[in-house]
């Protein structure tokens, strides 16, 4: 670490340069917004930045995000951001990840993490985060942009407060009711077109979000108070600054409660062990031999089509063929529509259950519900494996005391 690049921040009285060197962080969503987070991270020396996100560069990007340049487009945003940060600041570590947030990032992840980003523009994947960030106890610092606005809700790092989905009106509710759980669904809003916004509002939603995580990381709420359960909105028209408390539904139906794995028994040691091997091992260590796994996603066993009959075995969670929403579901015989075998539940009958967390398309360090068919009471244990990036191999859970 080169001590004159921090000389001015740590003339400030509570300023912990070390704090924010062993710091972590998820930035979800490479757009403006998480180009204007990602920048501010690497400034400030931030220590381990996992950055996701499936798009591309494309040259409509470059009016409003810092760190993409003529070059990269056609690159994923989040190898192209991880090379600018790392010409800002190479103290600070960028870790890419690209693809969907549920596909590429278990919540053990996010266990490892002391602050998660929210720089996404749609309600499917602000529920996937709040999952993730909710479930785990991580910190999550979310951010909107209207043109002229920009907006940052705090969501606390246990089941105590609001989650996105008690901010949501009841048609909203309605509508994820029926689709909450489809990628596909995730994608076609993704891919949708966005609220149009200007660099000047990603830049001051972005400097507020990091503002927030860095007296997080101090811990000092006496001097330096985390807004957490409230929303800050900045009117950059009207020149306006207003905080509001968030509300919550105590019938919220996806709101996300905080826990911690189980220790997993040994047969979980091996990443290539099987559903099938994985959950032999819970029976025998539980003594409940009729104990089921449930699966944060779910899988695929096989598609039938409506038209000729023909099937095709899957056995991988709901993915896209390459069109942005588009489920590969149609018939290979025909081409006619086909309907999916769908399931969260393994009960070691299943014709994938010879097939591995990881074949079926599950990250490392997902969490998985072990317990009986019908009863509510369950522990949750982490798939063994860590992910293939070097940088997070060796990352242990982190807990605030």
């Amino acid at each position: 670490m080169t001590s004159e690049r921090y000389a001015q921040l740590s003339s400030v009285r509570w300023w912990r340069q070390d704090l924010l060197k062993a710091a972590r962080a998820i930035v979800v969503g490479a757009g403006a917004l998480g180009n204007e987070v990602v920048k501010n991270l690497a400034l400030l020396g931030w220590g381990t930045v996992v950055l996701i996100d499936f798009d591309r560069v494309e040259g409509g990007n470059l009016g409003k995000s810092v760190l993409f340049t003529e070059k990269d487009i056609g690159l994923p945003k989040v190898v192209a951001a991880r090379a600018a940060a790392a010409r800002i600041n190479p103290d600070c570590t960028v870790v890419p990840l690209d693809g969907e947030l549920r596909t590429v990032a278990g919540a053990g992840l996010f266990a490892r993490m002391d602050v998660a980003f929210g720089c996404v523009d749609n309600a499917a994947a602000r529920i996937a985060l709040g999952q993730l960030a909710g479930l785990t106890g991580c910190l999550l610092v979310d951010g909107g942009l209207t043109p002229w606005e920009g907006v940052v809700r705090l969501y606390a790092p246990d089941d105590t407060g609001p989650c996105y989905v008690c901010t949501l009106t009841e048609e909203d509710l309605v509508d994820l009711t029926l689709r909450h759980s489809c990628l596909a669904y995730a994608r076609r809003a993704q891919y949708g077109q966005g609220v149009p916004t200007t660099a000047l509002g990603a830049s001051v939603a972005a400097a507020l979000m990091v503002q927030q995580a860095v007296k997080w990381i101090h811990d000092d709420p006496e001097m330096l108070p985390v807004p957490v359960g409230e929303e800050i909105r900045v009117d950059l028209a009207h020149d306006r600054y207003v905080r509001i408390g968030l509300p919550r539904r105590e019938d919220c139906w996806l709101h996300p409660r905080a826990a911690s794995p189980a220790s997993a028994p040994a047969g979980w040691v091996q990443t290539d062990t099987d559903w099938a091997g994985l959950l032999s091992s819970w029976r025998g260590a539980s003594d409940q031999p009729d104990a089921v796994l449930r699966l944060p996603m779910e899988i695929n066993a096989r598609v039938t089509c409506l038209q000729c009959g023909t099937v095709r075995s899957i056995g991988h969670i709901q993915a896209s063929t390459g069109s942005p929403g588009d489920e590969d579901n149609s018939c290979a015989e025909c081409g006619a529509q086909a309907v999916p075998d769908l399931s969260n539940v393994v009960t070691g009958d299943e014709t994938w259950a010879g097939l591995s967390p990881g074949a079926t398309g599950f990250p490392p360090w997902s969490w998985v519900q072990a317990g009986l068919p019908g009863v509510d009471t369950v522990v949750h244990l982490e798939l063994p494996g860590s992910p293939p990036e070097p940088e997070l191999a060796g990352l242990d859970p982190r807990g605030r005391e």
